[in-house]
């Protein structure tokens, strides 16, 4: 009896919500794919040798253009999909990131589009449920921080920022 063993490959990504602050407002570095209608998070394979962090930093600058400084773990996402005859098991570390520096530039070989969109917007503007539940997260958590802590991401505190 012949066997219908299919392939399964495991993958692993890290992204990030990279929030600024401007006239008061919380927003969000998003990336557009699929010719613009899929909207998201930056993420990008973790390559070997790198930590998560690392990773996640990279890829937020990779493709958008921007800096930005860890703030903390996020969440850990899995799922999978299929790629031809191999199901894929994606795992995704994401982290709350601070804007640090930069003006958005898409990588327009992998992405299409990068804005900034006001936290609010952006969870439902998220083209997947998993992503709009961490800006739902991010959210909350801004909703906690102190006037001094929210200070740190306004834009106008750091002149030389865009």
């Amino acid at each position: 009896m012949a066997e219908n063993r299919r392939k399964t490959r495991r993958e692993h990504s890290s992204g990030g919500a990279v929030i600024r602050v401007s006239n008061g407002i919380p927003q969000v570095a998003m990336i557009a794919t699929k010719g613009r209608i899929r909207w998201g998070l930056p993420k990008g394979a973790v390559n070997e040798g790198e930590t998560s962090e690392n990773a996640a930093l990279r890829e937020v600058k990779e493709e958008t253009g921007i800096v930005a400084k860890m703030v903390s773990p996020l969440d850990t996402i899995e799922y999978f999909f299929r790629a031809g005859d191999t199901l894929i098991q994606k795992t995704v570390d994401f982290y709350f990131m601070q804007y640090v520096d930069g003006v958005l530039d898409p990588q327009l070989s992998e992405v299409d589009d990068c804005e900034w969109v006001d936290l609010d917007e952006a969870i439902g503007r998220a083209s997947f449920e998993s992503e709009k539940k961490l800006l739902v997260r991010i959210r909350e958590t801004w909703s906690r921080l102190e006037p001094a802590e929210r200070d740190a991401f306004e834009l106008s505190t750091n002149p030389q920022r865009v």
